[in-house]
Formats: structure tokens, C-alpha cells, sequence
């Protein structure tokens, strides 16, 4: 099975993804580059842009490695690589994966296996590609029109105005906080599973939690308190990469 999911033309399926993404990206960025420049923006400004914008994708793209690795020993390299070249994220492939077969190897799956835990990790995601293709004009007509209400309450502000409740970001935390607590389950079942071979099966996960959490932390934090706003955009692949690092280490 390790020959079919590592094949040849698996391979070529993912160069072909790969080459269809860069191929839209490089459009949007010509079509910005000549609406921009005939807005009248600064070709410097705009070079510079560019370069800082490349700079700033290489480091929390190593998350997006980091997600092929972890899975290419369960389901080979290329099917992650197509997955995560497009839309999909290490936490969702991961928990497709498990959701269509818990505790599989390449050495244990069969090609019946295989195509079930592709089918289940693209039939998954595709709710968002989904959604925009039917429901994103409308949604940005109304996102438009409460950015212009809001615009005109800052120019001309209602004496005593109380602030607008939403329901919309309690639920955002409220679902992020219920994912978390799905991903943190499994390993809190295993402080009590009597069959664990050592501790460290036990506590590994949790060491890991609190190291990347803390690194993560650390990594707010001189954000914010030293103004390094750039820090944003490498702080998840940082934190990754430490918590990988002590797993490794420990494991």
C-alpha cells in the first residue's frame, strides 16, 4: 500500500495543484499590481510591499510543512501535500483522519482505507468553497454595509451610545474552545488507561500543550509589550515547531 499512496502519479496529481495555486496567485498579484499602480500608489511602496509580504509567508508556511510530515507516515506524502497546498489545515486533516480510521499505519491500511480517509478529508472541507460560491456575495454586501453604519458613527457619534452586543463572537469562542477541548479528550482518557507502557505516554501530550502554550505566550507577549508586531505572523509556526521539537526530544 506504502508503493500506491507514494506512487508516481500521486505525486504528479500534487505538482499539478501545486502549479494551478501558484498559477492563481501570480494572476491576483499582477491584476493588484497594475490596479494599484493606476490608483497612483508608489512603485517603491509596492516593490517593497511585495518582498515583505514574501518574507513573511516563509516561516508560517513551516507550520504547513510540519503538517505533511505528521501525516505522511500514516497516509504517504502526497494526499497531505495536495490537502495542504490548497485549503486545509494540520488540525482538520488531522482530525479527518482519525474520524475515518483511529489508529492507522501505512503498514496497516488497505487501498479501501485509503480512498474512505481521502473521501472524508475532502468531503469535509469543501463547505467552505461551498458557502462562498452561494452565500459570500451576500454576506459581503451586509460585512460592506455595517463597515459604512460604523464609519458614520465614528464621524458622527451619538451622545450616551451603548455598545452593540453580538452573538457572533461568543459563538466563534464558544465553538474554538469546544475543538479544543475534543483535541485534549483523548489524551486526558489516557491519565486513566491503566494499559499505558510509561508515564511519559501519559504526561507526553500535556508537556507538549504546556510548552507550545507557553512559547506561545512569550511570544504574545513580546508582541505586545515591546511592539513587535511583526512577531504575528511567525508566532503559531514557532510555537509548533518548539512543541514538535520536545516531543521528539522526550519520545
Amino acid at each position: 500500500m506504502e508503493k500506491i499512496v507514494n506512487a508516481w502519479w500521486m505525486y504528479l496529481i500534487g505538482i499539478m495543484v501545486v502549479f494551478f495555486v501558484l498559477g492563481g496567485s501570480i494572476f491576483y498579484i499582477i491584476k493588484s499590481y497594475k490596479e494599484a499602480k493606476s490608483l497612483g500608489m508608489d512603485r517603491k511602496t509596492l516593490n517593497k510591499t511585495i518582498i515583505n509580504s514574501a518574507v513573511f509567508t516563509i516561516l508560517p508556511s513551516i507550520s504547513i510543512l510540519i503538517g505533511v510530515i505528521a501525516l505522511s507516515g500514516i497516509i504517504g506524502i502526497p494526499l497531505p501535500w495536495i490537502r495542504l497546498s490548497v485549503i486545509g489545515a494540520l488540525h482538520y486533516e488531522g482530525l479527518a483522519v482519525e474520524a475515518a480510521y483511529k489508529d492507522i499505519t501505512l503498514a496497516t491500511m488497505n487501498s479501501t482505507q485509503f480512498v474512505t480517509i481521502a473521501f472524508v478529508m475532502t468531503l469535509g472541507i469543501l463547505s467552505g468553497p461551498i458557502y462562498c460560491l452561494f452565500g459570500f456575495k451576500a454576506y459581503d454586501k451586509k460585512i460592506l454595509s455595517k463597515a459604512r453604519i460604523e464609519s458614520e458613527e465614528i464621524v458622527n457619534p451619538e451622545e450616551n451610545a451603548k455598545p452593540k452586543k453580538s452573538f457572533g463572537p461568543i459563538l466563534f469562542n464558544a465553538v474554538f474552545i469546544a475543538m479544543i477541548c475534543s483535541f485534549l479528550a483523548g489524551d486526558i482518557a489516557k491519565l486513566f488507561d491503566k494499559e499505558a507502557t510509561t508515564p511519559l505516554d501519559t504526561y507526553l501530550p500535556f508537556i507538549v500543550i504546556i510548552t507550545t502554550f507557553g512559547c506561545m505566550f512569550i511570544l504574545d507577549f513580546i508582541q505586545k509589550k515591546f511592539k513587535q508586531k511583526w512577531l504575528a505572523s511567525f508566532d503559531l509556526g514557532l510555537s509548533m515547531l518548539v512543541g514538535m521539537a520536545v516531543a521528539v526530544l522526550l519520545g
